[in-house]
């Protein structure tokens, strides 16, 4: 789910809040006083957001829930970290657009503080201190949005689908630029594409490239950590930590779920697992799952996108900026940093990372990525700056109950085949997740959407 903030609203097709959000959400505040009792046990596998949303609206509704987690906490990939003295999030941050946004109604709701963020609000620097002038960055945008328009509308009249990499050098034409407006369009390529949807440009389908739906307005944060729109949905939830599922039995009868822990049993499940979980066969189904819904899971791919959190002991960059930029003579490199001072006062600056590089940072030691890190401050501030006191990094295409941070589409896949993933199996296996949202993907509003989708799927099932 979309780590980092949208940096090109425009490209985006703003809509209003979907027929499932109208008929659906949220089930389980109208539905506090249902005392039917009824007899289905559901078992649900993931406490993310989609779990427990799923199980929120299904325990209001009567139904047994019993969630399974792997980890030792709940969230999935909601994440915040409080080791270095203050929330930091590790996983979602962001609140994408929050005009009819689930999560900014949740976030209401719950009484809990968010904070707007401006993405463009970027002090920008290349090597030697030198700064980047706005006018510059302006200009670069132009020229960028230009070559996207191109590379889609190039795009729509191909038979074949290609990769986004493919269709952009069509158009980008750097020996026609100067080397310093040249570098521009690449930081703006690095930070709209890359790090957010956390793929390589040449992995990328230009096909599907921002036909992604979106919630009109701002983005926000949560000065405070995402976790308390968990802790919050989660009260009252019956959530079995450390319970890492390994095989899911079913027949026409009932499913059996297996851990280490024990087995559960129930008339049927709805698996939240992650997408590279899925991928890399770590649950094994018996009988296998169908052949259609196989190759949807193979088909779809996990970017990634990982953080690099640093604790100083004072602030030395520009504290009224909400993002740092920096346009490195030779890439990859870090590009983009968050100002966690600006949102909460802390001396604290946060790199985002996306795609290969992001995954050649979690093969480095705490030493190596510091020194890689530090020399790009000290280009940017020069070399009187303090070295961090506490540093914290991401490793999500490492961590084994994800193998990656959101889903993405390849070249020769549409975003049709997302309804592949969504669809149940024998109507006892249910699947939720941001991976299964053909309009939301990789947000933390369509896991949410998604679990809402599923519960009313089986409340339709098992209460007719």
């Amino acid at each position: 789910m979309q780590f980092i903030p949208n940096f090109n609203k425009s490209r985006r097709n703003f809509i209003q809040l979907s027929a499932l959000v109208a008929a659906s959400f949220p089930l389980w505040l109208s539905c506090q006083n249902n005392s039917q009792a009824i007899s289905e046990n559901i078992i649900i596998i993931g406490a993310g957001i989609a779990g427990i949303a799923a199980a929120k609206t299904l325990k209001s509704q009567g139904f047994k829930v019993t969630i399974l987690e792997a980890r030792d906490r709940i969230g999935g990939r909601i994440y915040t970290d409080k080791t270095l003295g203050f929330p930091v999030d590790l996983g979602a941050s962001w609140i994408h657009g929050i005009q009819n946004n689930p999560i900014g109604k949740l976030a209401h709701d719950f009484n809990i503080g968010i904070k707007q963020t401006n993405d463009y609000h970027v002090d920008f620097y290349t090597n030697n201190q030198n700064k980047i002038p706005d006018s510059e960055l302006e200009k670069a945008e132009s020229l960028y949005e230009k070559i996207i328009a191109r590379a889609k509308s190039w795009s729509e009249n191909q038979e074949q689908d290609v990769s986004v990499n493919q269709a952009v050098n069509r158009f980008f034409k750097p020996d026609n630029l100067s080397l310093r407006q040249a570098k521009l369009v690449n930081w703006l390529l690095t930070s709209e594409i890359l790090i957010e949807t956390g793929a390589d440009l040449e992995k990328l389908s230009i096909w599907e490239l921002d036909e992604d739906e979106a919630f009109d307005g701002e983005d926000y944060l949560f000065p405070n950590g995402y976790e308390q729109i968990i802790q919050n949905l989660a009260q009252g939830l019956e959530i079995k930590l450390q319970h890492p599922v390994t095989e899911i039995q079913y027949n026409n009868q009932q499913v059996t779920v297996k851990t280490p822990q024990g087995d559960f049993s129930g008339s049927a499940v709805l698996i939240t697992i992650p997408l590279g979980v899925l991928k890399a066969n770590q649950v094994k189904f018996i009988p296998e799952l169908p052949q259609d819904k196989k190759t949807a899971i193979q088909k779809f791919n996990l970017g990634v996108l990982n953080k690099v959190v640093l604790k100083f002991p004072q602030v030395f960059w520009e504290k009224s900026y909400e993002f740092l930029g920096y346009l490195p003579e030779s890439s990859p490199n870090f590009t983009v940093f968050m100002n966690y001072d600006y949102y909460n006062s802390s001396p604290m600056l946060m790199a985002l990372t996306g795609g290969s590089f992001a995954r050649s940072l979690e093969t480095m030691t705490q030493q190596q990525l510091t020194d890689k890190i530090m020399a790009v401050l000290r280009e940017m501030y020069g070399n009187s700056i303090p070295n961090p006191q506490e540093i914290l990094v991401t490793r999500w295409s490492s961590d084994p109950y994800t193998l990656g941070s959101y889903s993405y589409i390849p070249p020769g896949t549409t975003a049709k085949e997302r309804d592949s993933l969504a669809s149940p199996v024998n109507n006892m296996l249910f699947f939720a997740g941001e991976a299964t949202s053909r309009q939301y993907p990789a947000t933390v509003h369509g896991a949410y959407l998604s679990g809402l989708r599923e519960a009313q799927r089986i409340q339709q099932i098992f209460m007719n």
